[in-house]
């Protein structure tokens, strides 16, 4: 048994992969995805849990099977009930032993940041992902969450694990999610949620130890970046040529920085174009333009590794599409707009929610969001570009 109240020193913050974690979903699910923005950093003096507090620190080894070959991988969580939570990869899993050391992941509650020294960029960032891409290791029975973790839940029985009572459920397979779910069994602590074991199919997650109100960094949760970090500025946008709607082409080079930049499918543009109306003088200060994202249906005879026919496929999609109050074009697959739509969460290939991305002057992506976005929040980005 390992449970233990705080000791009188910090404890060391290791940290988490932005790697392949997304096997494991929704329990431990890191996308390595978005958009770096500036932060702040510096020393930070350690922060001991108030009376009353969620946090909970736990280590866990995680174990996958695959193609008859078992892998092991250790890792750290700090969370904060089900609001917060950062996970930190400890050690193990073949050739990744010293690639991912110094990783981590963390959601804030608002935004998901990755940080792996291996990737590039090796900072990746998400604001208001969906549910089921951000990490989740406190459940709360009933919740949406819970119910993405354990499709069809049914209670078995209470048992200890570490000291502590946990509730045994049997979760159903979910065809649904990606990747698909299968049939396991979870254990919760009773008291706290904290996930302490599961078991079936081809991944297991076991609890070796818990440590309930620990010390920790002040900066844990943060989501923001050293001043001095190399990739502050954010992730440039890569030039582009494309068909535009009504004919011609649109370049990105045609249009000075700052920009506002909206992808998805023509209505989303349309509604989203009107609402920058009033915060942007109508569309030109900072430059709004629009990415139309059109995917061939399943029916279309053609193939777009022929020039032709891609070119006659942007001119079917533009003459459908109407006219806009701004520049649009028309992006296949929405492969030119997919720096904005993976910064906004939204999934590869899929029109909406409208994405919306945020350019400064240095041609970089400094945020961006969905359409869900309220209108103050919009002027407070616009305002920030200028």
């Amino acid at each position: 048994m390992d449970v233990r109240r705080p000791a009188a020193t910090t404890m060391r913050i290791v940290r988490l992969p932005a790697g392949r974690p997304a096997r494991w979903c929704p329990l431990l699910c890191a996308l390595a995805a978005g958009v770096v923005v500036a932060g702040c950093g510096g020393q930070v003096q350690p922060t001991v849990a108030e009376e009353g507090s969620d946090l909970v620190r736990a280590r866990y080894t995680v174990t996958v099977v695959e193609d008859g070959q078992s892998h092991r991988q250790e890792y750290e969580v700090i969370a904060d009930g089900d609001r917060r939570l950062r996970f930190a990869f400890v050690g193990g899993g073949e050739g990744d032993r010293d690639q991912r050391r110094g990783s981590w992941t963390v959601w804030d509650g608002h935004v998901l940041i990755t940080y792996d020294p291996a990737s590039e960029p090796a900072y990746n960032r998400i604001e208001e992902p969906e549910a089921g891409q951000r990490p989740t290791f406190v459940l709360v029975e009933g919740s949406a969450d819970f119910v993405r973790a354990c499709p069809d839940a049914r209670r078995l029985r209470t048992h200890a694990l570490l000291g502590r009572t946990a509730v045994r459920y049997a979760c159903g397979a979910s065809s649904g999610q990606d990747p698909p779910m299968e049939a396991h069994e979870m254990s919760l602590d009773q008291e706290t949620g904290l996930l302490l074991e599961q078991a079936g199919g081809s991944v297991s997650v076991v609890a070796t130890e818990v440590e309930l109100d620990p010390t920790v960094a002040a900066d844990t949760f943060a989501t923001g970046l050293p001043a001095d970090s190399d990739e502050s500025t954010g992730a440039k946008v890569d030039e582009v040529r494309l068909p535009r709607v009504g004919g011609g082409e649109l370049a990105l080079a045609d249009y000075p920085a700052p920009l506002v930049i909206v992808a998805g499918d023509p209505a989303g543009i349309r509604k989203m174009v009107n609402r920058l109306a009033a915060l942007t003088n109508g569309g030109v200060q900072p430059r709004v333009i629009g990415m139309l994202i059109v995917i061939p249906s399943p029916d279309w005879e053609g193939s777009l590794l022929d020039a032709k026919d891609a070119a006659s496929f942007a001119e079917e999609a533009s003459k459908a599409a109407g006219t806009f109050p701004v520049p649009v074009a028309v992006d296949i697959k929405g492969a030119a707009a997919y720096q904005i739509t993976q910064a906004a969460g939204v999934d590869a290939g899929q029109t909406s929610p409208t994405s919306i991305g945020f350019v400064s002057s240095n041609r970089t992506l400094v945020g961006a969001t969905t359409d869900a976005v309220t209108d103050d929040e919009l002027r407070q980005r616009i305002s920030s570009l200028r």
